[in-house]
């Protein structure tokens, strides 16, 4: 599967592509960001209320690019890309403004090898055998 960049402005393009989060009842087309610097894959906790996913109690913590921590909340998905669907834990957390998730190591680059060209301006992904 090959996907442009995004572009921002005249001067900034982002590996971001348009994926299917999906819970037990409903769905939503969401722009994510592809992170390689992500140990996991976060989405806006607005999401999991949209989309009537249940999240666990039990809260997590992690900080991004900023200094703050970030409490989260871990819950159970099907992410589509492409052509490939398969069910992996998130985090919902606050994250601020942000439009798009992130697609981080672990839910993401554990399922797919990633190829992010800034020269040609494309990102190949390709699913690893273990992803259904």
């Amino acid at each position: 599967m090959t996907y442009p960049y995004l572009r921002i402005s005249s001067k900034i393009s982002r590996p971001i592509i348009q994926i299917i989060i999906k819970s037990k009842t409903k769905f939503a087309i969401h722009p994510v960001l592809i992170d390689s610097g992500a140990d996991y894959c976060i989405f806006n906790i607005q999401l999991a209320e949209d989309l009537g996913i249940k999240i666990r109690s039990r809260r997590t913590s992690f900080k991004g690019i900023g200094k703050d921590k970030i409490v989260g909340f871990w819950g159970k998905v099907d992410l589509r890309i492409g052509e490939v669907t398969y069910q992996t834990e998130v985090i919902f957390a606050e994250i601020g403004d942000f439009s798009h998730g992130i697609l981080g190591q672990q839910g993401f680059f554990n399922h797919f090898d990633v190829k992010l060209s800034f020269h040609k301006q494309i990102i190949e992904i390709e699913p690893l055998k273990l992803t259904n």
